[in-house]
Parts: structure tokens; sequence; C-alpha cells
């Protein structure tokens, strides 16, 4: 018999189902479905969980291969803009929400690209947030995926292989060019964190799945760019469910739910025009199996069966 499977991907949620104390405030029917479903444990972050539903074999390697996505035809790595803070033995690395300006960014580039010359690179900007530095060959040497280091001390983070002490030289020597260049002490002036550092990361391949999905919703950039290269249609739409599913195997990637702001409502918000649905749906079997995935905390399985379990 034909199944219907829907794979739901929530963003920003592990923190909040990590702590016993949101239990209580958690909306019923997304209540409903953590307490019904089968969970398993996973600490896979957003980016390598989006990967891996479209990557014929899972990735296991510390970086992503975004390069292979932007720019397939170029010798390139992604170097990015970021902000790094001395907290006691650590070196923290930030690189969201710094706001940055193409102006900014074009000047930065500027500044460091003389350091690159040697290695007969060039940085080119693709957004204000996100640089290529093209090569003619790429190092011999092993980067981790700045998503999985944002937030983190970088010491586990560093770069391994052959080249390691070139790109450590290169990347301590950077920092340095960045400390007090005219973009940093102005933006510190106007009260914005320095881009005093980069991230080099973003190489590899990957083969991906074709016709894997039925359907794909959502709207984040890299799930775009996963779609378009595996051939798969993308509805850039987490919405309702309106109406039952075809049989097949669908993939929506809900918004992000910010923590900061008033997330009980956003959930709420959630609850209502999504989980709700879902929920009957999977109630009545017209959902053959519902896997609700929070990247960062885990893997939650309900089926139709389970859902009736009165001992949950």
């Amino acid at each position: 018999m034909a199944k219907t499977e829907l794979t739901l991907v929530l963003p920003g949620l592990a923190r909040i189902v990590d702590q016993q104390i949101n239990a209580s405030v958690i909306p019923q029917a997304l209540s409903n479905i953590l307490n019904k479903a089968r969970f398993m444990r996973d600490p896979t972050g957003l980016h390598r969980l989006l990967f891996n539903h479209f990557s014929e074999t899972p990735l296991t390697e510390p970086d992503l291969p975004v390069v292979s996505l932007n720019s397939p035809e170029q010798v390139a790595i992604k170097v990015d803009p970021c902000y790094v803070h001395a907290d006691r033995d650590r070196l923290l690395l930030f690189a969201d929400n710094l706001n940055l300006t193409e102006a900014e960014s074009t000047t930065l580039i500027a500044e460091i690209q003389p350091l690159v010359d040697e290695l007969g690179g060039h940085i080119q900007l693709l957004e204000a947030d996100s640089w290529l530095l093209i090569l003619d060959t790429l190092p011999d040497i092993t980067f981790s995926a700045l998503p999985e280091v944002n937030g983190k001390g970088v010491e586990t983070f560093l770069p391994t292989g052959s080249d390691r002490g070139n790109w450590i030289r290169l990347w301590n020597e950077i920092q340095m060019q960045l400390y007090d260049c005219d973009v940093n002490l102005q933006r510190i002036a106007d009260g914005k964190l320095p881009v005093n550092s980069v991230w080099f990361w973003g190489m590899g391949n990957y083969t991906a799945k074709q016709n894997e999905w039925i359907s794909v919703r959502g709207n984040l950039p890299l799930l775009n760019q996963l779609t378009t290269q595996s051939a798969t249609a993308l509805n850039n739409d987490a919405g309702d469910l309106k109406a039952p599913l075809n049989t097949g195997k669908h993939l929506w990637v809900a918004d992000e739910v910010d923590i900061e702001a008033d997330w009980q409502q956003q959930l709420q918000n959630l609850n209502d025009t999504l989980f709700q649905p879902l929920w009957q749906q999977v109630r009545s079997a017209k959902i053959s199996q519902l896997n609700l995935k929070i990247p960062e905390h885990g893997h939650y399985r309900l089926s139709p069966l389970s859902s009736w379990k009165f001992w949950s």
C-alpha cells in the first residue's frame, strides 16, 4: 500500500524543548506529537541536516560543500567575514547579525587581498556577508563548516591537513590586518561589532539524490540551492496544511523560531496552522508517518498507531 510521509524540519526549537521548564507552555498539538512520537536524539545542525536530505550518502566530513552549490565551475573556498572575541582561554566566533554593508565588505576585502596574493588567490564579493576566495588549486586541508562553528570556541574547529600551518598563519595575519582598519574603527564608534576575522570553509562535493521528494516547502536560501541541484520543485512557503498530501515523501522546512522574541506566540501560531492539522491527519491515517526534526536536538517519528497510545 502506498504511503504518505512528511518530514517537517523545525529550526530554532532545540533550546526550547531541551528545557523541561518549557514543557507546560508548549501548545497542545505540538505537545501531543512530541509525547506520542518515538524520539531519537540527533545533534546534527540545520545546514548539515538539509544537505543530508538531498545527498545520496550522509556528509561526515567537518566541512559542508557549499561552494559546489554556489560556484561549481570555480576552484574556490568560502572566506566569510566574522567577529572573534577572546573569552578567557577561548576564542569565540560569531558570524550572524553583523549588519555589514557591501561598501564595508568591499573595503575589507581590499584590506586583506594583498595577504592572499601569494596564494594566487582573488577574493570575490558574493553578498555583504558572503565572500569567495578563488584559487588556482585547492589546498590539502580540511576546514570546518561555518554554521557549526558559529557561536563556539574555534579551537576544536581549526583546519587539519598538510597545508594546515600556512592557512592558520594566513588566518592570523588577516586578523592583525583587520584589527584597527578604518572600517572597524568606524563600526566600533557606531556601536557595531568589528569584522576582525574571516572563516575559511565550503570545500568538498556531494552527489545529489534525484526525485526523492514529491514536494518541498520552505524559504531558506540553502534549501533553494539544494532543490535546484537535485531538480526538485520548491514551494517557497512552509505554509498551512490545507488538504491531504499526495502519496509519497514530502519535505517541509518551517521558518526559524526566534527565541529572542515572543517564541510562545510563534509556537501558538504554528500550532494552529500546522501542528493541529498534522496531528489530525496522522490520527486519521492520512499521513502514514510524520518525521519531526529539530536541528541540534533530535528526530520525532510519529505513526497513526502511536498517536493513539494511551500510555504516553
